[in-house]
């Protein structure tokens, strides 16, 4: 194994696939219009499996039992809810590239004290996430091993597992609960994206093997344009931005003791946890208005040309705005919504942005921030 990996030039792969790597797959819930929750800064949740952080939450950003399908064990869309009932409420943070998880899940038989190699004689929750929406398979490349293959001491499984397997998208089987065991197991060749900084999870259970009650798991994982097997200084992880789509879907893995009872998923079809064509668009939402403050005052700013001392600005303010007024402290102002200023050399000390709207009116001063040579 040495060998094989030994020969892997650090470099980046660019894997991608044809819009058409979707046509075959059709979503099986047209009707649902699936969003990720924006959480203010000020309110983002503390991963510590208290709930209270979500209440702010929704009901419309929460998913239950009613959209699985048990695609191998012969429930199908019957589940009952005696057996097992769950809700995932999905969030992320403006600038923070992570995707934040509520999981509950009641179950009649919750199943934590054997496992094998594979990892399978636990209950799992399975999340697989495929950021930028590349789509294609992303654990056995049929164009490099035939999925058949069972051979994993073969240079060719070894070839196909490192460059391949999870790096441009992320599967984790979450052990639910982990006992005396890792809180997940990457299906991939990335172990490292299950750790802080990565990923962080907490749970909050009374469970017993082999008997019923709740669970709760809170965790945040980082999705990946690029996730090479053995450089994460390497990786690119996705740049999540407001009302883009991510491809995201989850599995629960319930076993009962000798057998499994289930294998309930929310795109309808078990490949969703090896192929990304397979995954169901989540919308990232724009913070909700009424998390909103009626009038705030922000910008960002883009150096065009750090010698000629030319800068781009960019309102961002939040509420109803009907002016604008930028002072860039060197005796000049601008009432346009996004200039763009010619500074010269030097340390600009003091920019200023006002708007006003019929909530009233807000600035947001800045020091030091833009530099030019």
């Amino acid at each position: 194994m040495n060998r094989c990996i030994s020969l892997l030039a650090p470099i980046f792969v660019s894997i991608s696939f044809s819009v058409n790597a979707f046509a075959d797959f059709q979503n099986p819930h047209p009707n649902v219009d699936f969003k990720v929750f924006q959480f203010p800064r000020d309110a983002m949740p503390r991963i510590d499996g208290d709930t209270s952080d979500w209440e702010i939450v929704p009901d419309d950003y929460t998913y239950g039992t009613g959209l699985l399908n048990d695609t191998e064990d012969g429930h199908g869309v019957e589940i009952d809810r005696e057996d097992l009932d769950v809700k995932v409420t999905v969030g992320w943070v403006k600038g923070m590239n992570r995707l934040y998880f509520l999981y509950e899940a009641h179950d009649d038989f919750w199943d934590f004290e054997r496992t094998n190699p594979r990892g399978y004689l636990n209950d799992i929750f399975e999340i697989a996430v495929d950021g930028d929406r590349s789509g294609g398979p992303f654990i056995l490349n049929p164009k490099i091993l035939p999925p058949d293959n069972k051979d994993q001491t073969s240079p060719e499984f070894l070839e196909n597992h490192i460059r391949f397997a999870g790096v441009h998208a992320q599967n984790y089987h979450i052990y639910t609960p982990p006992v005396n065991n890792a809180w997940v197991l990457v299906w991939g060749a990335q172990p490292w994206i299950g750790e802080f900084p990565y990923s962080n999870y907490a749970f909050s259970h009374n469970l017993k093997h082999g008997e019923s009650g709740k669970l709760i798991l809170e965790c945040w994982i980082t999705p990946f344009d690029y996730a090479p097997f053995d450089r994460p200084e390497d990786a690119v992880e996705t740049e999540l931005e407001v009302d883009m789509e991510i491809g995201l879907s989850w599995s629960i893995l319930d076993f009962d003791g000798d057998k499994r009872d289930g294998h309930y998923n929310l795109a309808h079809d078990v490949q969703m946890v090896k192929d990304a064509s397979y995954l169901l668009p989540f919308r990232l939402a724009p913070i909700e208005p009424s998390l909103q403050p009626d009038l705030k005052a922000e910008w960002t700013f883009k150096i065009l040309n750090v010698d000629a001392g030319k800068v781009s600005f960019h309102d961002e303010s939040i509420g109803q705005i009907t002016s604008w007024k930028w002072d860039f402290g060197d005796g000049t102002t601008s009432n346009e919504q996004n200039p763009i200023h010619d500074f010269g050399p030097g340390v600009r000390k003091m920019i200023t942005l006002e708007v006003t709207g019929p909530k009233g009116s807000s600035k947001r001063t800045r020091y030091w921030d833009v530099i030019t040579k």
